[in-house]
């Protein structure tokens, strides 16, 4: 029987978000469900722990991709899989054990991420090619017909997001369960990003690597998704530095990211 475990970045979260999201993982049987929380305040950890989170308090706040290292580093020899999930996450069945299901049988994944809806119904198209320079500026300028073009292309419209399943070189990080060893293997998050990239950054390396992310159309949960980059401007400064991190990581004229795209593409002809 395979074993996993949980871990949650926190930030101000709402009472109302705890217990949704906890009520959902009531479906589980997780070895452990660990929450760093990097609020000002511990006002929650009581909350938490009647939910029977291991609470832990970081107020320094070293970033999303630091606190989950964090919670992998103490954690994660207790279980083979671990699953990162966002405060905004809610389902209704046992997503985690499908998709345990999915690696146990899937040896070359390193990862893979369901089918995710928005509240009010219709998929959010989180599993996505590589983004170019260009494709990170015109996504967020205000010229609808160019935006959903590029749109169209890097979210993989043409791919079968209802039922399919599908290698893809960069997944959303709000709902991912993760081998183990392998993320023992290639390392966690890099921490340099504070917040925002960093989901892109471990897909590619994971993709590199050989041990590639899968989307898993099957089974699903429902995700808010707030996209506060696009309201608060502070948010928005955060995003950009991370971009301008990434791009200096993997280069800005990136003749991989090419030759990856057109291996995920391929898929689909």
């Amino acid at each position: 029987m395979s074993t996993f475990g949980i871990g949650l970045v926190a930030y101000n979260m709402k009472f109302s978000d705890i217990e949704a999201l906890s009520k959902s993982l009531g479906f589980t049987k997780p070895e452990y469900q660990v929450v760093v929380d990097n609020s000002p305040t511990s006002d929650t950890k009581e909350i938490f722990e009647s939910y029977n989170w291991t609470y832990l308090h970081n107020p320094s706040n070293p970033g999303f991709g630091a606190s989950h290292n964090l919670i992998f580093e103490k954690f994660s020899n207790r279980a083979e899989y671990h699953l990162i999930v966002n405060p905004d996450i809610t389902f209704s069945s046992d997503v985690v054990s499908d998709l345990m299901s999915f690696l146990d049988k899937k040896e070359e994944a390193g990862c893979v991420m369901p089918k995710v809806y928005y509240p009010e119904g219709g998929i959010q198209r989180l599993a996505k090619l590589l983004p170019s320079p260009k494709d990170w500026m015109v996504r967020r300028l205000p010229f609808k017909s160019l935006k959903k073009r590029v749109n169209q292309r890097l979210e993989l419209h043409n791919a079968n997001y209802e039922s399919g399943t599908f290698q893809v070189p960069f997944i959303s990080g709000c709902f991912v369960l993760f081998r183990s060893r392998i993320i023992n293997e290639i390392g966690f998050f890099d921490t340099r990003f504070f917040m925002y990239t960093e989901d892109t950054d471990l897909s590619r390396r994971l993709w590199v690597n050989g041990t590639r992310p899968y989307y898993h159309g099957d089974v699903f949960v429902t995700h808010r998704y707030e996209k506060g980059s696009s309201k608060n401007l502070k948010l928005l400064k955060i995003h950009i530095e991370s971009a301008l991190k990434y791009f200096n990581k993997w280069g800005w004229i990136d003749g991989e990211r090419k030759r990856i795209n057109r291996e995920c593409i391929a898929q689909f002809k």
